[in-house]
């Protein structure tokens, strides 16, 4: 939505940005680089803020869509948790599928899908 430019040291930057909000969401603050740098060296430098939600009128906060995607990672991940075999014990297979069985629940619900 906005770049916000770095200058001096390039360890901090300071500014006000307007964004125009025509519905319920949520915004995060991202700082990246392309390169490392000194003194992070890292491949691809990469930071971001916590969600800040923004509610517009008695919109809710929450996009069928999106969710519907959290629903297909879920089922990946599932999938994946199914098929591997080193588990501590049974009950902690168990336990773990039934979390993500639930996160799932959650997700279909807020996709519009029946669990």
């Amino acid at each position: 939505m906005a770049t916000i430019p770095l200058s001096g040291d390039r360890r901090a930057a300071r500014d006000t940005v307007g964004i125009a909000v025509a519905a319920s969401g949520w915004y995060v603050l991202r700082a990246w680089s392309e390169r490392a740098r000194t003194p992070v060296l890292d491949l691809y430098p990469f930071a971001s803020t916590s969600p800040i939600y923004v509610r517009v009128g008695d919109q809710p906060v929450r996009s069928p869509e999106d969710a519907a995607f959290f629903v297909r990672w879920i089922n990946r991940l599932l999938d994946a948790a199914r098929r591997h075999a080193d588990w501590n014990t049974p009950a902690e297979r168990n336990a773990t599928l039934r979390l993500f069985e639930d996160a799932r629940a959650v997700y279909e619900r807020l996709a519009g899908e029946e669990p």
